[in-house]
């Protein structure tokens, strides 16, 4: 039988980059993975001959402490700035970019009203000092609220945080703040940044005000599987391993430790620790034996929420979007910038009602990346690239399955996109549409939410997973987690496998023996 000190679950960013520190740290550590290559939702497929897609996640937000830890640049991960960062066009032929730049934004907004300008530059100031007193806690364990508040109250105002910040939706903060419809619009969707939550959901204002704060968007050249594959460089240079084609039947356990992993092959791999990149649901429900946790314990798992919402759409095309507000296929600002379709408020809210009941929405607000606008290795010369993600496609349907309802969604969103950028139906050379069960199937994400559990206030800082149980370690000794349901979350920072490998080397000396 094989033995390792550690074996990962997943190779995912998180689980490769959790590897990478306790190879590192001199442990002998092996990273299984259930798909043919690695990279989980952080990875770049060839789908069609010459067109190399970010299948799932397509803005990689590494935090330069642990690229710097780690020397991902040396083994290969290069990243830019995006900037301007977000094109949004409008059905009246406006248009709006926000930069890096709060100044600049500013100056944007003024074309819909001066006044949201200055207020703005207001509402940033103080998202940026949020941000300024969270960020160290990223990656550190996880902190009560009463902890952050604590900061707050040491660094600003902790009334108005709690306020605006941990009881007030967006789309309430958003109406206090601004006037123009538009400036409203397209900040609401920061508020919803990969999350199933309405913009009327308490909690929606701590999103907006970390993306409003931290800015900086950036992409990977070569797509975001390159952090992958870098981490992955990093570990085997350490002396790590990882297998791929190695789908995992169940985590073995021994008096409540955990003694390694059987394969559905039936091989068996012992370890002294197990760390699970899986999402939360997944490792205590699929991978533990029932009867080795705890029913309340179980119970708090089942009733965690992770509900999916989101269509992938990938295309090839032969030119780039040509939008109404901003003709031209040229290579412009309009390409090279994420992309965000949702004309108001109102739009946004409409199609999470239609969600919230398990319908489709007709009109599904849209983010998008153009890859290719600014890295022409990733498709053949000319050709293009683009990522779509529909918002509010429910996981459950009031009526049908996404197998017979895949094409419906895919020709929603099009339909929207259509109308912003004509050419888009005609540029097409290849598609491919991921459902929520799709995503569910092929990244093994539970009910397909990307971010493994949703990004609720009850549900972030120590109360991710679940309270009592935030520090990385479950109830089975030995066993860990590293995903994006720990803290701090989703999006491909690389900080819960960070948190999670030196939670594991603080208890390494209990645990070698």
């Amino acid at each position: 039988m094989n033995e390792f000190d550690v074996i990962i679950i997943g190779a995912g960013h998180n689980g490769l980059i959790c590897a990478s520190y306790l190879a590192k740290a001199g442990l002998k550590v092996s990273v299984l993975e259930r798909r043919p290559l690695i990279g989980g939702a952080t990875v770049t497929e060839e789908l069609w001959p010459g067109f190399k897609v970010s299948r799932a996640s397509y803005v990689p937000a590494i935090l330069r402490e642990i690229s710097d830890d780690l020397g991902l640049t040396k083994f290969g991960l290069t990243t830019r700035p995006i900037d301007p960062q977000i094109f949004i066009p409008f059905p009246n032929g406006k248009f709006m970019f926000t930069y890096a730049s709060h100044e600049k934004t500013a100056k944007e907004i003024e074309k819909f009203s001066r006044k949201d300008a200055e207020t703005f530059l207001q509402f940033a100031k103080f998202a940026a000092m949020f941000v300024e007193t969270i960020e160290p806690l990223l990656l550190s364990p996880p902190p009560s609220m009463s902890d952050l508040l604590t900061l707050m109250k040491d660094n600003g105002d902790m009334d108005e945080v709690i306020r605006q910040i941990l009881m007030t939706s967006c789309k309430d903060l958003l109406n206090e703040l601004f006037e123009s419809e538009e400036v409203k619009a397209e900040f609401c969707m920061h508020g919803v940044l990969n999350t199933s939550m309405g913009i009327d959901t308490v909690g929606t204002s701590y999103i907006l005000a970390n993306s409003i704060g931290k800015t900086g968007y950036r992409y990977a050249v070569g797509g975001t599987g390159a952090v992958a594959l870098s981490a992955a460089s990093c570990l085997q240079n350490y002396g790590g391993s990882i297998r791929t084609n190695c789908e995992i039947k169940h985590i073995s356990v021994k008096d409540r430790k955990a003694t390694g992993v059987e394969l559905t092959s039936g091989e068996k791999i012992a370890a002294k620790v197990v760390v699970s990149n899986a999402d939360p649901k997944r490792t205590f429900l699929k991978l533990i034996e029932r009867d080795e946790l705890d029913g309340t314990f179980v119970r708090r798992v089942e009733s965690l929420r992770s509900k999916g919402t989101s269509v992938k759409i990938n295309m090839a095309l032969r030119e780039p979007l040509d939008f109404k507000a901003k003709p031209g296929v040229e290579i412009g600002p309009q390409h090279t910038a994420l992309t965000d379709i949702a004309p108001s408020m109102v739009y946004v809210e409409q199609a999470s009602d239609e969600c919230k009941w398990g319908r489709l929405p007709k009109e599904p607000p849209l983010s998008m990346f153009c890859q290719t606008a600014s890295d022409s290795s990733c498709a053949p010369a000319g050709k293009h690239t683009l990522s779509i993600i529909a918002k509010y496609n429910p996981y459950t349907l009031a009526s049908g399955n996404w197998d017979s309802r895949k094409e419906e969604a895919q020709e929603n969103a099009l339909n929207v996109l259509e109308k912003y950028a004509p050419n888009v139906k005609n540029s097409i050379l290849h598609i491919e549409t991921l459902t929520p069960l799709d995503i569910e199937r092929i990244f093994g994400m539970t009910e397909g939410n990307v971010t493994h559990l949703d990004q609720t206030l009850n549900q972030m800082l120590s109360y991710r997973p679940m309270l009592g149980w935030g520090n990385y370690r479950t109830p089975i000794r030995a066993l860990y987690l590293c995903g994006s349901g720990v803290h701090p979350g989703g999006g491909v920072t690389g900080a819960p496998g960070h948190n999670a490998a030196h939670a594991v080397l603080e208890d390494w000396s209990s645990l070698k023996e």
